[in-house]
């Protein structure tokens, strides 16, 4: 057993969370989990003392005919590997207040799903990333909304003092840190063409008229330059682009992903779940009238209503897997949000189960997240591997942090994402396909959905990147 203390060891203000992560040195693995709109609390960790990380691997075909025969579950399980990693440790605080700190941070990709789910495998689309990468940060800075700090160590009965003292000089290092720089991206080139993507919007709705399923979420790339300074890149956007479950996290040859995800995918408190599930989208408009006159389209539309309400009840079915009869409310079962360059619809759902299962039974039950396969959620996953072709890797995954013992947490839905690796950024986008989706239409909705990173050219015949 490992009693882990969260320590306040200095409060006060000065430099912004973006000036610190830019002054941290490479190779230092930071992760900064970023309320960029102002609204909550941001925690910057690094220099991890421990690691979880792996890639999921078939394993034997199940015997039958039945999708676990054709595609076997992962013999890698990134939720059982994480319960391993912190097991016996304990979490305590001297503030049991505050809303996040020193803990296990990290994300697990798309694919990760491989592990509960049959769907079919498909090969990578050049991304160097693992599957699942999760790090255990014991010492960070805590930012409240007003732009004070709490500077933070997890202590352990096994750490030196030695440990802490050079922890606390670095810091006080980040609060000499300069200005913060900031950078933008280049044009985005779509990898798949408007024809190609149409023709995928269509064969779903072949197969929902089938009668085969009812909704899935359709994806595609986009690729530009490599950045030159991605924690740059990051603060850049942040600027343009705030959201409630921003994120960014760098391994240590300096890959990283940059998150400016709107959605929450999941929050642990203790027996408290809850999930955040978007679904339906409008442009924002720079004119007023126009601007509330795409935000009651989108209030008022049947489409993105029912594409909602669909989604709302597959939360409702994942949270129900683990909550005892009547355990499952829904708060809220459809608004308007807006952000800077679009409106969405957004639910709100709450369930309570048994924190001893585990987060491999809660990841089980809930992963990959409802908003952006589908329903039914298995049929969901095959359509979407079958006409996507190449594995997602972190787009449409999670990221966020972890305590064991009486569980706390929070997960973003991985939308939004750029993945900057010294040879380009990717950024996935999709849409969610119903019977009455119009191809051109959700063409575009995923360009809307780039917007916010850069100026999109399209293209008009497939083109490779390596």
């Amino acid at each position: 057993m490992e009693i882990l203390s969260v320590r306040i060891l200095a409060e006060g203000e000065g430099p912004t969370p973006v000036q610190m992560l830019q002054a941290l040195p490479r190779a230092t693995r930071p992760v900064l989990l970023d309320s960029s709109d102002g609204r909550g609390w941001t925690f910057l960790g690094w220099n991890p003392d421990a690691s979880c990380r792996g890639r999921v691997t078939p394993g034997t075909p199940s015997p039958g005919q039945g999708p676990a025969g054709r595609w076997p579950l992962s013999v890698g399980n990134p939720g059982a590997a994480l319960d391993e990693a912190c097991r016996g440790e304990i979490w305590e605080a001297d503030d049991p207040t505050l809303p996040l700190g020193p803990a296990w941070a990290g994300w697990l990709s798309f694919e990760s799903g491989h592990a509960w789910e049959p769907f079919p495998w498909n090969q990578g689309a050049g991304s160097p990333l693992p599957d699942w990468d999760f790090n255990r940060y014991r010492g960070g800075v805590l930012f409240d909304p007003q732009g004070g700090f709490k500077l933070l160590w997890a202590e352990s009965q096994n750490s030196e003092a030695e440990e802490r003292k050079g922890w606390e000089e670095e810091f006080r290092r980040l609060l000499a840190a300069p200005p913060a720089r900031f950078e933008q991206a280049g044009h985005l080139v779509p990898e798949t063409s408007p024809k190609d993507f149409e023709s995928g919007v269509e064969t779903l709705r072949k197969w929902i008229g089938e009668g085969e399923l009812f909704q899935a979420n359709l994806s595609h790339r986009l690729v530009a330059p490599a950045p030159g300074n991605p924690r740059a890149l990051y603060s850049g956007i942040r600027e343009s682009q705030p959201t409630s479950m921003s994120a960014y996290w760098e391994d240590e040859q300096g890959r990283s992903l940059l998150s400016w995800s709107p959605e929450l995918f999941l929050s642990v408190e203790g027996d408290r779940l809850e999930t955040r599930p978007i679904k339906g989208t409008a442009p924002r408009s720079a004119e007023p009238l126009e601007d509330a006159a795409q935000a009651s389209g989108l209030e008022m539309s049947p489409k993105e209503v029912a594409e909602l309400t669909m989604i709302v009840d597959m939360a409702r079915h994942d949270l129900g897997r683990l909550a005892p009869p009547g355990g499952v409310q829904v708060l809220n079962a459809g608004e308007v949000e807006a952000f800077p360059t679009l409106f969405h619809r957004t639910a709100r759902i709450q369930g309570t189960w048994n924190p001893e299962d585990g987060l491999s039974a809660l990841l089980g039950a809930t992963f990959p997240p409802a908003s952006i396969s589908g329903a039914p959620k298995v049929r969901a996953l095959q359509a979407i591997a079958e006409l996507e072709g190449v594995a997602r890797g972190p787009y449409c995954g999670a990221l966020g942090w972890w305590r064991p013992g009486t569980p706390r947490g929070a997960f973003s839905v991985l939308i939004r994402t750029a993945e900057a690796c010294p040879r380009r950024l990717s950024l996935r986008v999709g849409a969610g396909i119903v019977w009455d989706s119009e191809p051109a239409r959700e063409w575009e909705e995923t360009l809307l959905k780039a917007r916010f990173l850069g100026p999109c050219i399209e293209a008009h015949t497939k083109i490779q990147h390596s």
